[in-house]
């Protein structure tokens, strides 16, 4: 596949944003004022700053969990990858996992415009052809999901009795564990019953569908790509094939409780008497916030209300302000690696040799 001057460029160029995902943006920006604002109206940010800088040489430390979970997501990554005979390095795969959650985080619809582009950026920095790179994706999205899944159990399991003391605090009533456990189990049914779709010819069958509507233009083509159905559904069936599941799903796992190992970090940094699986009890269900509030850019300001109500608990008068401390430093993290990940989608893509499968080698 050669190689175009559109190729290079930067992929910002190639995609526009709707109207409708501006007003979803300022939607959730707003969100996001007013969470801040309720939550944290009665603090001192002076207090706040003070209890970052007493960590000191420390800081840097709780920037580690999140480098091993970018480490991880391109294991996983690379490991789907080499089920179709494509061989990428873990580590630029890490990058392309950074550029994208800058886009992500930063820009209205940033999410479905992040996973839009992911198949363009394999396609231009590591050629991967697109109906490879979509497979990939879409087999990724579903590793993430299972993994998700298997997390929020492990959560509810170990932390089962902090989210029964907590759930007051968070949601006004009992039955927290319990919320938790079933959107476990819907996480769970939603990444088996993709993987039972996918591997039953979902691409082929959409085609099938497309190919009976009565418009000349869209059975044009239909036909035209009726080859490259056919290729993503034996992609997708490699992909999640079920010896190959194991391995990509324990990685992702591993990437999940990365997230709670950066939780567990900062707050005994900033002296909570908190056990591991206090924090992953606690991260468990601020990742299902997190999907729950999609429209708000980073989950900024949902998340941070949660972790107070979390937090308010556990250290009498000055927990407001200890929360506000712990908000600004899991900021400061996006922060830094939005910047990173602007800087790296940026870089003109290095030309290497190009990834051959078995089948064209």
């Amino acid at each position: 596949m050669r190689a175009t001057a559109s190729d290079s460029s930067t992929p910002l160029t190639s995609a526009s944003i709707t109207p409708r995902a501006m007003a979803l943006y300022a939607v959730g920006l707003l969100t996001a004022g007013v969470c801040l604002f309720w939550t944290f109206r009665t603090v001192d940010l002076k207090h706040a700053w003070e209890a970052v800088a007493l960590l000191g040489p420390w800081l840097p430390l709780t920037f580690i969990p999140f480098l091993f979970s970018l480490g991880l997501d391109g294991l996983g990554w690379s490991r789907i990858l080499s089920v179709l005979g494509r061989r990428v390095e873990p580590l630029r795969l890490a990058a392309l996992r950074v550029s994208v959650e800058a886009l992500c985080i930063s820009l209205p619809g940033g999410a479905l415009f992040a996973e839009t582009l992911k198949p363009v950026l394999l396609k231009n920095r590591h050629h991967v052809p697109l109906d490879e790179g979509v497979s990939v994706i879409a087999a990724r999205k579903c590793f993430i999901i299972l993994a998700h899944g298997l997390y929020l159990g492990l959560g509810v399991l170990l932390g089962w009795r902090f989210l029964a003391d907590g759930s007051h605090r968070v949601l006004g009533v009992s039955g927290l564990p319990l919320l938790a456990a079933g959107a476990s189990v819907a996480l769970l049914s939603i990444a088996l019953v993709s993987r039972w779709l996918i591997r039953g010819g979902l691409a082929g069958w959409l085609g099938r569908l497309l190919g009976r509507v009565p418009v000349r233009a869209v059975q044009r083509w239909v036909e035209e790509r009726r080859t490259a159905f056919d290729q993503a559904d034996g992609h997708l069936g490699r992909a999640l094939a079920l010896r190959q599941l194991a391995l990509p799903a324990l990685l992702y796992v591993g990437m999940w409780l990365c997230e709670a190992t950066e939780t567990f970090l900062l707050l005994r940094l900033f002296g909570f008497e908190v056990t591991w699986s206090d924090a992953l009890a606690i991260e468990s269900v601020m990742s299902v916030l997190k999907v729950l509030a999609f429209f708000v850019p980073a989950g900024l300001g949902v998340q941070d209300a949660g972790y107070a109500a979390f937090i308010a608990g556990m250290s009498g008068s000055q927990a407001l302000h200890l929360a506000a401390a712990f908000a600004l430093v899991k900021r400061a993290r996006e922060l830094f690696f939005l910047g990173l990940g602007y800087a790296l989608l940026m870089l003109r893509p290095r030309r290497v040799q190009r990834s051959q499968s078995p089948a064209t080698a």
